[in-house]
């Protein structure tokens, strides 16, 4: 049973979730994880002025939101917790444990849970987010790097890249279904649009690995220079955006032909990457440059430098 405070924080996101839709002529939102500041900035897409300034926990690391764009979830790396947001109040409502060195946050499809990957002790915590509590805590491996859930929302897909693996695993059973082959020092898994694919960064390798999800077989390789990063897919699943972090780079690769196609230099050690619905805009967090750049996806113009906090790092589109 909750106790009176669990109950406090429940109340305050179901209403953040019950809450009246977000006018359609409002402008929309960028929200960026600072991880020396530890807080969570957020700037409007009409003039990317700053909007709120959200103090998070340390290390402020990845920002996930939820589909309907009421609760964010922040992965403090510094201190072992997950900061669960009102994104319409600017606050932060719960704060959960979750293990050393959370890296990564994912939720699922209906926004009623979040799973956090922690890379300090290979250890995953499955929230309510509605409670703002774990609900359990599970050792999967050496480290969990993050994860992506399924559609159904039933299963995640856990990346453990010291063993080069990438688990999929009954959320329900608190059971492995099965464990994939994916590459040294994997760092991201991502779904293409049609899940069918995924598509894997392995900086180590400097390459994207493909992987047939239903079969689990490999579909092959793209080489990618410089550190592959994150990785965005456009909105019709004909382009990927990566970030090449040892070239200070971010790669476009042709999802058909799997080949890269182009390659712009954006600043100091770039990090994650959002994309704009409509597919025109590429927002990139420049970690040693302390700044956020806003790209023009049709020539990669630069269409803004916005002044972040101290070391940007995650970074996520608000509808």
């Amino acid at each position: 049973m909750f106790n009176m405070s669990s109950r406090l924080v429940a109340l305050a996101i179901s209403a953040a979730i019950a809450s009246t839709p977000i006018a359609v002529s409002q402008a929309h939102e960028v929200w960026v994880t600072n991880m020396t500041s530890a807080n969570v900035t957020v700037y409007s897409t009409d003039n990317y002025k700053l909007i709120a300034t959200i103090p998070t926990g340390a290390g402020a690391h990845n920002v996930t939101l939820t589909r309907d764009g009421r609760v964010a979830l922040v992965a403090n790396v510094g201190d072992g917790t997950v900061s669960i947001i009102d994104t319409d109040a600017k606050r932060v409502v719960a704060t959960v444990p979750s293990g050393a060195k959370p890296h990564g946050i994912s939720v699922s499809p209906d926004g009623s849970r979040a799973l956090a990957s922690s890379v300090g002790e290979g250890q995953i915590t499955y929230i309510d987010v509605a409670a703002g509590e774990a609900i359990y805590s599970e050792i999967i491996g050496k480290k969990a790097m993050m994860s992506v859930f399924s559609t159904d929302g039933k299963r995640a897909f856990i990346v453990e890249p010291t063993n080069s693996t990438i688990i999929e695993f009954d959320l329900a059973k608190r059971a492995v279904i099965r464990t994939l082959s994916g590459g040294i020092g994997t760092m991201a898994f991502i779904p293409s649009p049609d899940w069918k694919q995924a598509w894997m960064t392995v900086p180590k390798e400097d390459r994207i690995v493909l992987l047939d999800i239903d079969t689990g077989k490999a579909l092959g390789s793209i080489a990618v220079e410089g550190e592959p990063h994150g990785l965005v897919f456009s909105p019709d699943g004909s382009r990927g955006y990566v970030v090449q972090r040892g070239l200070d780079q971010v790669a476009v690769v042709d999802t058909v032909s799997r080949q890269v196609i182009q390659s712009e230099y954006v600043g100091e050690r770039p990090d994650m990457l959002a994309i704009s619905p409509d597919g025109k805009r590429l927002y990139v967090t420049i970690r040693d440059g302390d700044k956020m750049l806003v790209l023009s996806t049709a020539d990669f113009s630069t269409i803004a430098e916005v002044k972040t906090g101290d070391q940007p790092h995650g970074i996520a589109y608000r509808q």
